[in-house]
Order: structure tokens, then sequence, then C-alpha cells
């Protein structure tokens, strides 16, 4: 004979036809592992693909976190958070309004692509490449057309730097057309076009903001479809190690470092520094003979001896130290 069911299990399994939650007895097995697939929103990219817009994109970011540091002589960390394959109309809904919406154009495929940026992240920016201390603002504001100017020699040498990076499946040229603050005026596809977008995030003193380029699915379909060039990025990796190399080496010796040689110091009692009057003289611990440390970011590296080089005081480098903590 049939078992009853109680009110309660029906309730339940009734409950479960409504949410779409699977149900399961409690003498069942394991639960089977469903994974959704959304029919109006299929996958149109595949796992390679994937990993190749990745790889790509890697570089991408490692390459850019280079080139704000050294701009900004400061640390910032871009990490690549996510690819999505999402329409275009979902895409204009995420971005807040105002917002600092760059409109690209890639000469081969000819195709349009979008470039987002936080407003708050270019402010700071801004500030830092004027020499403030840089601080984040808590709301957003339109950018003005000083900020603008500013930020296009930093968003020109970030389009450079997505030309490049795609140069190892496609050689093309792109440069921005115009900057809008108002994402409804920015139509490079139909809505219900499939895009592509990359999600990047930037971290710097402390605060993290976000960094979005948009491409059409019908260009990156062109370019990534050829599984001969696909294999060829993935596989032969060499080449790129050595470009990327080569430009972190760049990067770094175009770095400013603070370097300073310390002639000498003294310890003297409070009461006296109290007392020092216009004219006094302070004797070091060294005398003008000795060698003398030289520092770089606060690091003793350099054993040293003072001259002059013209009508300018110098320092003769005599031997180079292991890199030790500054002692205070």
């Amino acid at each position: 004979m049939a078992k009853a069911l109680s009110q309660e299990e029906i309730d339940a399994l009734l409950n479960n036809v409504f949410t779409g939650e699977e149900t399961r007895s409690a003498d069942s097995g394991t639960r089977k592992k469903v994974t959704v697939y959304d029919f109006k929103h299929p996958n149109l990219i595949s796992k390679d693909q994937m990993r190749l817009l990745e790889k790509i994109h890697e570089g991408l970011v490692r390459n850019f976190s280079v080139f704000l540091s050294v701009q900004l002589r400061t640390i910032v960390e871009v990490n690549l958070l996510a690819i999505d394959q999402i329409n275009y109309s979902e895409f204009v809904m995420s971005i807040s309004t105002p917002g600092a919406i760059y409109v690209g154009a890639i000469d081969d495929p000819y195709s349009q692509f979008v470039l987002e940026i936080s407003p708050q992240l270019i402010i700071f920016i801004v500030e830092k490449l004027f020499g403030g201390q840089g601080d984040f603002v808590s709301t957003s504001r339109t950018i003005s057309v000083i900020e603008r100017r500013v930020m296009k020699r930093v968003v020109d040498h970030t389009v450079k730097e997505i030309a490049k990076q795609w140069s190892s499946l496609k050689e093309f040229q792109a440069k921005i057309q115009r900057f809008e603050s108002n994402p409804e005026f920015v139509q490079i596809v139909p809505a219900n076009e499939p895009v592509v977008v990359v999600s990047m995030e930037i971290e710097v003193k402390g605060n993290t903001t976000m960094m979005n380029l948009c491409y059409p699915y019908t260009w990156i379909s062109k370019i990534i479809s050829s599984t001969d060039l696909t294999d060829k990025v993935l596989f032969d990796t060499p080449e790129t190690k050595d470009a990327d190399l080569k430009q972190v080496r760049d990067n770094m010796n175009r770095t400013r470092v603070a370097f300073q040689a310390r002639l000498g110091s003294a310890r003297i009692p409070f009461r006296d520094i109290r007392a020092l009057e216009v004219g006094d003289i302070i004797k070091l611990n060294t005398e003008i003979t000795d060698h003398i440390y030289a520092y770089a970011q606060n690091k003793k590296l350099y054993l040293a001896s003072i001259g002059k080089v013209g009508k300018r005081y110098g320092v003769k480098i005599h031997k180079i130290l292991k890199g030790e903590d500054e002692d205070e």
C-alpha cells in the first residue's frame, strides 16, 4: 500500500514546484549537479577562447599596473576580475551616471569599443599627477575638460597597450574617438547584441575601483575564431614573456628613486638643541676624509666619499653594500 503524505510533505512538494528547487527524500542518494543554462543568453565563447581572452588581458593588467605605479609614484595593483558575455543593454545599465566613458575605434576589422573608468580613479590620478596627496572622493561627479586633457596621456597609453596585447593574434590600430559622461549616449552596437566585458579591479592606497573594457562579440569572434591562432598564443609563450620582461625593465629604468648621501650624525643633549643659534657648529661623527653611506629609498646601498664635480658637490661610489634598512 502506498504511503500517505502528510500535509507538511504536500506543502513542501508544492513549494518546490513553484520555486524550482530540487526535491530529495530522506533516503535518496547525493544530489546530482545541475548546471543552469540560459537559452536567451547562450554561451558563444568556448573554454579555449575564454582562456585566450584571459591570457591577453592578464598581460594588459600587468603592464597597466606597472605604468600607473610609475606615473603616480605609488604602488598600484591591477587585477583581472572577470570576463563576461552579456547583452550590450546590460552593460550600459551597469554604468553609473555621471561616468567616465571613452569610446574608441579599431581600424581592422573596423569596430568600436568602450573603456569605462571610475570617476573617483580619474580624480585621484589627476591630483597625483599635479603633485597632490591623492584622496579618493566619496561621490562621483562629472569629469571636467581640464581633467580629460590630463587623463588623455594615460588613456592613450592604455589603448596602445590594448592593441599591443592583441598583436599576437591581429595587428591593428586603436584610438579614442570621444568622451561621454552619460552611458545612454554611447551606442556602439544594438542593445540586444552580445558583448564581451572585461572587468579589472584597481587597488591603490587601500581604495578599490573598477575599470571595464567592452568589445562587441562580432569583432571578438572574427579575431579568435581561428584555431591555429588560438593554439599559437596559448602554447607559444616565450616571445610574450620576453616582451613583458622588456616592458617591465624599461618602466623600472625610467622610475625616479630618492638618493641621499649622508655626511654623518651627532648626538647632543636636548638642552643644547634648545640653545642652538644661527652660526653655531655641530661636530659630526665623521672626518672629512672618511667614507660615508649613500642611501636609495632609505636603503643603505653604497659606500662613498664626498667631493666636487665642477661647481657642484658630489659623491664617488667606492663599494656596493648589501641593502639594509636605515638605522633610526
